[in-house]
């Protein structure tokens, strides 16, 4: 069984942005642990109400196929409200894997978490 810690708090932005969440997460996201993260991951969008998700991939090491669809519909989610998903802090074999499924099109991904305040 791999191992994920998936943690939140709420990113200081410009107000004028709307409430943000940063999502940290590391580890491995793969078939033993990403329903459970999922449900986390929903229950937090109802009852944070966020506006945009931050997510810091900064100690993500591995994501596999059913992830990655997990991934779009947080960016369905989060853009159906108005809202913007951005990644940091993406290891290159994390990127190649996004890239690969398009998800570079539709999401930013940005080096830094400042970078990503900006983004959004």
């Amino acid at each position: 069984m791999s191992t994920i810690s998936l943690t939140f708090s709420e990113l200081q932005v410009d107000p004028g942005k709307g409430k943000t969440m940063l999502a940290i997460f590391n580890g491995q996201l793969d078939e033993t642990n990403i329903e459970g993260e999922a449900q986390k991951f929903y229950q937090m969008l109802e009852i944070e109400k966020p506006k945009n998700c931050v997510f810091d991939f900064t100690g993500l090491v591995y994501l596999n196929s059913k992830s990655i669809g997990y991934i779009a519909d947080w960016q369905g989610k989060v853009a159906g409200g108005g809202g913007k998903l951005i990644i940091f802090g993406v290891q290159k074999n994390i990127f190649d894997i996004l890239d690969v499924v398009g998800l570079t099109k539709i999401i930013d991904l940005v080096e830094h978490v400042d970078e990503a305040k900006e983004a959004l």
